[in-house]
């Protein structure tokens, strides 16, 4: 018998004893009767999601460390790539990269995100799954807005102007910017 049928005869075993059996008969009864029923509701997995500071944190050091702007000759921003790649792109772990993510943007993936075109569909699924396993709260708006504006810093800015770039959206957001007076 396989792990789920043994599972499934478990459950319906435990669902006839607590229907069928009283607690007389079993106080009746000379031998001991031992029912181990697993629990009706599980306790449910905590997600703990990355602060804001430390998805800013993690991309400036990806960002200063890269060292260049990640754009290919054909003018694309990859997520990925012999080129470095975008600091939304450092989160996502290797096994989690599909190539339908690249052109998706962030902003696709929000819950009041404008609609996404049709074949946009498979890379706005995993560019989803792979933050949110990387921890990310892909359903926070702000936290979208985070990744947005520091992947404008990485594709739109000159690498000279990485560190304003990045102390504004630090500002913009709250958070402490003590890391770009450090790096590179």
């Amino acid at each position: 018998m396989d792990r789920e049928a043994s599972k499934n005869v478990s459950r319906i075993a435990c669902r006839y004893f607590q229907r069928h059996l009283s607690l007389g008969d079993i106080e009746e009864s000379r031998t001991p009767i031992l029912i181990a029923c697993p629990p009706r509701n599980p306790p449910m997995k905590t997600l703990r999601f990355l602060t804001h500071q430390e998805i800013f944190d993690r991309a400036a050091r990806h960002l200063f460390s890269q060292g260049h702007a990640g754009l290919p000759p054909r003018g694309a921003r990859p997520y990925r790539g012999y080129c470095g790649g975008c600091p939304v792109g450092n989160f996502i772990a290797p096994r989690d990269y599909i190539t339908a993510m690249e052109g998706v943007s962030v902003h696709f993936i929000g819950a009041s995100a404008p609609p996404a075109p049709s074949y946009m569909d498979v890379g706005v699924t995993a560019l989803k799954q792979a933050l949110l396993r990387s921890q990310i709260n892909v359903y926070n708006p702000s936290t979208i807005e985070l990744l947005s504006d520091l992947q404008n810093v990485h594709d739109v800015l000159d690498k000279r102007e990485w560190r304003n770039g990045l102390a504004s959206v630090a500002r913009g957001f709250g958070l402490c910017a003590d890391l770009l007076e450090h790096a590179a």
